[in-house]
C-alpha cells in the first residue's frame, strides 16, 4: 500500500487550523514521499472537515460515500489522522479487486493453511494485522453476502474467525468503509445485507462530486499544475482558450480527472502553453462540452456517414477538419469509411463520388488514410 500525506489548501480560515492539524500529523506518520492534496474553497469541503473532526472522536464506523475520484480514501485517513488511534496500523484494501468471495474472505480475515485450494500456508487477514488500528474499505458494496455476515460479526462482537477455523478471534479495529454505489437501492435488492448496512451508516459523509464545487476545479488544476512545475522546473500554463473550454465541464472524473487532464497536458504540450489539443482526448465528455460551446460535433453513431452521403458537408469539412481537430476519434472515420467502401464494394475511386471529394484529390484522400491508420483494414 502507498501511503500519502494530506495537504489542504485554500480552506475557510475557520478550517485552516484543523488542515494544518491533519496535513502536520500525516507528514510526521508518513512523510512527504507523495502529498495528496485537497484543495477548495466551496463550504462543502469546510463542511466534510468538520464532519470528519467529530467523527474521529468516535469509535463508531464510517460510511463515506461519493462518486469516482471525490477523494473518498483521503477523508478516511483524516478521520484516522486526527483519531485517538493515531500511531497504530491504518490499512487499506479495494474489495472490488476480488472477484471470488473466498478470496477476499482471506485477505479480510485471515485462512488456515489447507482450507481452500492454494491455501498452503497460514495467513493473517487485514483485521488482525491492523489490531488496534483503523481498516478502510473502499468499494464496500462488491463484497459478497457470506463476506457481510463476517463483517457484521466484527463491528457486533469485535471478533473475527478465519476461513478454515472454527475458533474466533477477538480484534480490536475500527472500520471505514467507501462505495459509490446506492447500499439503500442494493439492501432493497437483496444483495447487500440490511442490519450491515445500518450499522455501517451511523456515522456518514458524502463527499459533493466537483461538478457541485462551484470553481474549485480552476484551483485544483492550478494547484497540481503549480506542483508539476516545481518537481519537473519546467514552467507551463493553459491557454486562455483551454480554461474557456473547460469552464463548462462537468468532470464526471472529479479531483483524480482533473489532475491527469494536467498531467497530460503538461507532458504532451510541446511549448509553454497548454492549449486544448494537448489534452482533449483525455476528457470523457468531449461530446457533452462541444454541444454546450455550439461547435459542431459529429460521430459516426449520430448519423455522420448520412450526412456525408447526403451532402450535407464535404469529407473535408466532415470528417477530415473534426478529426485534426481531435473532435472525431480515429475508430468514428473509420466506421464511415468502411460503410462507404460496403456501399462501393470496396472501390475507393468510386468513394470519392460518394463522399464529395474532387478526382483531383484523391491522393490527399489517400494519404490522409494512411498517415494516420484510418483505413479499416490497418
Amino acid at each position: 500500500m502507498q501511503v500519502t500525506a494530506l495537504r489542504i489548501d485554500s480552506l475557510h480560515d475557520d478550517q485552516l487550523e484543523l488542515a494544518r492539524l491533519v496535513s502536520s500529523r500525516a507528514v510526521e506518520q508518513w512523510g512527504e514521499q507523495q502529498p495528496t492534496e485537497i484543495v477548495g474553497l466551496d463550504p462543502s469541503i469546510d463542511s466534510a472537515l468538520q464532519r470528519v473532526a467529530r467523527f474521529a472522536r468516535s469509535e463508531a464506523p464510517v460510511m463515506i460515500t461519493g462518486e469516482t475520484g471525490t477523494g473518498k480514501e483521503l477523508f478516511a485517513r483524516a478521520v484516522y489522522l486526527l483519531s485517538s488511534r493515531l500511531g497504530s496500523p491504518f490499512l487499506s484494501i479495494n474489495c472490488a479487486q476480488y472477484q471470488e468471495g473466498q478470496l477476499i474472505a482471506s485477505e479480510l480475515f485471515g485462512h488456515r493453511r489447507g482450507s481452500f485450494t492454494g491455501a498452503v500456508a497460514d495467513h493473517k487477514g487485514i483485521f488482525e494485522t491492523a489490531d488496534g488500528g483503523v481498516v478502510f474499505l473502499d468499494e464496500v458494496g462488491e463484497l459478497s453476502l457470506p463476506t457481510q455476515a463476517m463483517l457484521l460479526r466484527l463491528l457486533g462482537e469485535g471478533e473475527i474467525i478465519p476461513v478454515g477455523e472454527t475458533r474466533c478471534r477477538r480484534v480490536d479495529v475500527r472500520v471505514v468503509v467507501a462505495t459509490n454505489r446506492d447500499l439503500k437501492q442494493m439492501v432493497e435488492d437483496g444483495r447487500f445485507r440490511a442490519d450491515l448496512y445500518y450499522r455501517l451508516r451511523q456515522l456518514h459523509l458524502r463527499l459533493p462530486p466537483l461538478r457541485e464545487r462551484g470553481q474549485d476545479w480552476q484551483l485544483i488544476l492550478q494547484h497540481h499544475l503549480r506542483r508539476l512545475r516545481s518537481t519537473r522546473r519546467v514552467s507551463k500554463r493553459f491557454s486562455e482558450a483551454a480554461m474557456s473550454l473547460l469552464q463548462s465541464y462537468s468532470w464526471p472524473g472529479n479531483v483524480r480527472e482533473v489532475r491527469g487532464l494536467v498531467d497530460t497536458g503538461f507532458h504532451l504540450s510541446e511549448g509553454e502553453i497548454i492549449e486544448p489539443a494537448d489534452f482533449m482526448e483525455s476528457l470523457e465528455e468531449l461530446c457533452r462540452v462541444r454541444q454546450m460551446q455550439a461547435i459542431p460535433l459529429l460521430s459516426a453513431s449520430a448519423g455522420l456517414y448520412e450526412r456525408l452521403v447526403g451532402r450535407e458537408g464535404t469529407f473535408w469539412t466532415l470528417v477530415h477538419e473534426p478529426y485534426l481537430d481531435r473532435e472525431l476519434k480515429r475508430t468514428e472515420v473509420r466506421d464511415v469509411i468502411k460503410q462507404g467502401l460496403g456501399q462501393t464494394r470496396g472501390s475507393y475511386k468510386k468513394l470519392l463520388e460518394l463522399f464529395g471529394v474532387a478526382p483531383e484529390d484523391y491522393l490527399k484522400l489517400m494519404d490522409f488514410l494512411r498517415h494516420h491508420k484510418l483505413k479499416p483494414e490497418d
